[in-house]
């Protein structure tokens, strides 16, 4: 009888577990997640060890805008996750040896690390595909003392203050 009790609370224990692991995992998918930043490409904005908020609900409404700080993934690296800030978006101007027509093209952004001489960037290897956007950091949560918005605008927010053109 204790063996059958056993065996129930770990087939409920499993099943429970399961349901909050796909509970999550679909929230991260396309919500937003916990991200903890690493590297000094993007001080004073964002440091090593900031945990930080993200949301994915401004990448999906198209509504990524200059100064965002977004996640992308590494276009030289796959699987790496970059967090930079959109400087430019398709057709703006960009003083690039890597853009001949000197404007972002059409479907990319122009990302740039906040503290230019430790960042790989945009300005190494070009603009980043809108496709490889994959977050926009929103709150920092930790540490305590430099808690706050690190994202000016709501996701759903599509007057862009910063357009350039």
């Amino acid at each position: 009888m204790a063996q059958t009790s056993t065996i129930k609370s770990l087939w409920h224990f499993t099943k429970g577990s399961a349901l909050i692991y796909c509970v999550c995992h679909t929230f991260a998918k396309h919500v937003g997640e916990l991200v903890i930043c690493s590297g000094p490409s993007m001080h004073p904005a964002v440091q090593d060890g900031d945990f930080v908020l993200s949301e994915r609900l401004t990448i999906k409404n198209n509504n990524v805008q200059i100064g965002d700080i977004v996640g992308c993934e590494n276009p030289q690296k796959a699987k790496e996750l970059l967090c930079k800030r959109v400087v430019a978006k398709e057709g703006h101007p960009v003083e690039s040896h890597l853009l001949p027509s000197g404007r972002v093209p059409i479907g990319h952004v122009f990302v740039v690390g906040d503290n230019l001489a430790l960042s790989t960037d945009s300005r190494q290897f070009g603009p980043v595909p809108e496709g490889l956007v994959q977050i926009r950091l929103t709150l920092r949560i930790w540490p305590l003392n430099r808690f706050g918005w690190v994202s000016d605008h709501w996701f759903w927010d599509k007057t862009d203050q910063n357009k350039k053109g």
